[in-house]
């Protein structure tokens, strides 16, 4: 017989910021999904930009930070998506992800990175981000 308290891996301490994870491979969001979760962030993921709108709509998540691919299926796509969300929710950070560019234009999100991407970096970014977002805030 198995042990399997020995098998499984502790629990995870979320107390971060939440994260949108939008990507329509899903290898790619999972992982990226759970390194986010390891790093200690809420994670909520979203399979197309049409699923991300619908939850920074519905005001049940507070998101601060949206990590989107650009090129998706449906009519909606990652640049889309930020515009969307500059115009709805200004104070989320935008991070844009892609194989297919180099770059997209800078108007619409605070970093870009090009896919394959490391993980490690973009933890980074996003805690660099979030972390000027939390010191911008009068303390109590």
């Amino acid at each position: 017989m198995i042990d399997t308290r020995e098998a499984l891996p502790a629990p995870r301490r979320v107390d971060g910021p939440t994260v949108l994870v939008v990507e329509d491979e899903v290898l790619i969001r999972m992982m990226i999904a759970d390194e986010l979760r390891n790093a200690g962030y809420a994670v909520i993921e979203a399979a197309n930009a049409h699923e991300a709108a619908e939850v920074l709509g519905s005001g049940k998540a507070e998101v601060a930070l949206v990590f989107s691919d650009v090129r998706m299926p449906g009519s909606m796509d990652g640049v889309s998506l930020a515009r969307f969300i500059r115009a709805n929710n200004p104070s989320v950070k935008i991070l844009l992800t892609s194989g297919h560019l180099n770059e997209v234009g800078w108007a619409n999100h605070d970093w870009f990175f090009r896919k394959p991407y490391d993980v490690t970096d973009v933890i980074k970014h996003i805690k660099s981000l979030l972390k000027e977002e939390r010191t911008a805030e009068p303390s109590l």
